[in-house]
Formats: C-alpha cells, structure tokens, sequence
C-alpha cells in the first residue's frame, strides 16, 4: 500500500487494548484460581501474551505498506553493550535490520516504575545506536519506535512534585507534571535527540478500555503514518521488493 493513502488504524487499535485488559483480567484469574500470590499488580501481566493483538496489528502497518513478512516476536539482535537482547518485533531487510519496535505497558506502580521504564528506553536506544555504528545490524541505521500503553488513572493523571536535592532545582518542565505529562516530555525529547524515531503513547481505562492521547503526535495513526514513512525510506536505500538489482 506503499505510496496510497495510509488506512485509519485507531478501531482496531482500541480492539487490541480492549483485548489487553480481558487478557490482563484472565491471567490474573487464572493465577487466583490456582492459589498463585503475585505481589500488586504483577499477576495480571506476568502470564505474558497480553500485548498479543497489539504486536499484531502493529505487524499488519508494516504489511499493509508493502513490507511483508515480518519477524516474530522475541527476535534476538546482537547489541553492543551487551551480547544480545529479545526485542519484542523486529523488521529485517535484505541484510539489514530496518526497524525495531518494543511494546510497553503500565498499571499501577506509577511512580516506582517510570524511571525504570525511562532509563531503560533510553539504555535501549543507545545500544541499538552503538550497534549500528559498528555495522553489527547491517548497512542502514535501524529505525526505533516505542509503543506505551499507560493506564488512565487519577494517580497517572494527577499534578507530581518533583523531588530534589535543594540546591539543583528540577528542570521547570516536570514541575507539577502528572506521570503521563513526563512520559510525554521523555517522549519528545528522546524523539527531539534521534533516540527514538516514533513513539505511539497511548493511556486506557480498564474499566472502559477507552483510549486516549495527551499527544496527537503519538497517537497510533501518527506511529502507524511513521511506520509507512519508513517503509518508503527503506524502499528507496536498498530497493523494492521484486528489484532483482538489489537482492
């Protein structure tokens, strides 16, 4: 579908999130029915599988713009800081890795978990870039997009002091900034510094499974149009598919 007009993807988007939280529910049930304890949260979402839909759909972008197959999840890479790493989808093209995409996702735990989770995204791009520079991933520089599913919750959307030691004030923009507002900052600048090249930051309601943005520059048709654009690029470097020349 390369070079036509790109597909609305949000319905089928808000099916798979849908599709998380009764499988996120059911593990957790599961556990429950079996007398397994799991601290918190970490029950509903240990059984894995539950981003399985929204791996899929993500899939069907790259397909639906004339890139077809793609790997399967758990694709192992080579790094550079260390040996090797699962990476949760993977788009490999003759002889280069063109695109990686991890897929993310939080509930509860908010504050113990976000820079976690940000420390880590940024370790990840880092290692990818240092990988590519020493052609351990092919000819072309891979391309990194982050997908993360963020509950809706008041605790995710409420104002947070940012603590500090007194004489090095926090940088102004994370003051009274809700968790989702400093997944938001983390997102653009990593984006603004070539870390990541497309983010889809998407929060949820689990009673409802609604979605919804703080961003429309992350919404996942913004990932889904980033994601054809990419396609086209890889296109133009190393050749369509069907161009014997560039085999």
């Amino acid at each position: 579908m390369t070079g036509d007009r790109i597909p609305d993807y949000e319905e089928r988007f808000r099916r798979a999130v849908s599709s998380y939280w009764m499988m996120r529910d059911q593990q957790a049930a599961d556990q429950e029915s079996r007398g397994v304890a799991d601290a918190g949260t970490r029950g509903a979402v240990t059984g894995g599988q539950h981003l399985n839909l929204v791996a899929a759909l993500v899939r069907g972008v790259f397909a639906d713009a004339g890139l077809a197959p793609i790997a399967a999840s758990r694709y192992i890479l080579p790094g550079y800081y260390r040996g090797s790493k699962n990476w949760d989808l993977v788009v490999p093209y003759r002889g280069s890795v063109v695109a990686i995409i991890e897929l993310k996702s939080q509930v509860g735990s908010f504050g113990n978990n976000q820079n976690n989770r940000i420390e880590e995204m940024a370790g990840q791009s880092l290692d990818i870039l240092r990988a590519a520079r020493e052609h351990l991933l092919g000819p072309i520089r891979p391309w990194f997009g982050y997908l993360m599913l963020l509950e809706d919750h008041e605790d995710s959307r409420a104002p947070r002091r940012t603590r500090t030691n007194g004489d090095f004030p926090p940088d102004p923009a994370f003051h009274q900034a809700s968790y989702l507002e400093r997944y938001r900052i983390a997102f653009v600048r990593l984006r603004l510094e070539g870390d990541l090249d497309a983010v889809c930051l998407a929060s949820s309601d689990h009673a409802t499974a609604s979605v919804g943005y703080i961003d429309q520059t992350m919404s996942f048709n913004a990932f889904a149009a980033a994601i054809h654009a990419r396609v086209i690029e890889t296109f133009g470097m190393l050749g369509p598919p069907g161009d014997v020349q560039n085999k």
